[in-house]
């Protein structure tokens, strides 16, 4: 895997920082919503990639493999 976690992550809490920073004003609920849902699909998506990741790595080699 190419470590795309490290990409994903940030970007969906950007996301999601917006989207709660649009949910005060009542003129942007559509589009806080939209940025939630993005932000919270993004932010998913970069966890589920860290935690195969963290999968494959978690055993130690055998000797002369690693």
């Amino acid at each position: 895997m190419n470590e795309a976690d490290r990409t994903w992550r940030p970007l969906g809490f950007l996301l999601l920082m917006i989207g709660f920073g649009l949910r005060l004003d009542t003129a942007y609920q559509g589009l806080a919503w939209l940025f939630l849902l993005a932000g919270s699909v993004t932010a998913g998506a970069g966890l589920f990639l860290l935690a195969q990741r963290r999968r494959e790595n978690a055993f130690v080699p055998p000797p002369g493999k690693g």
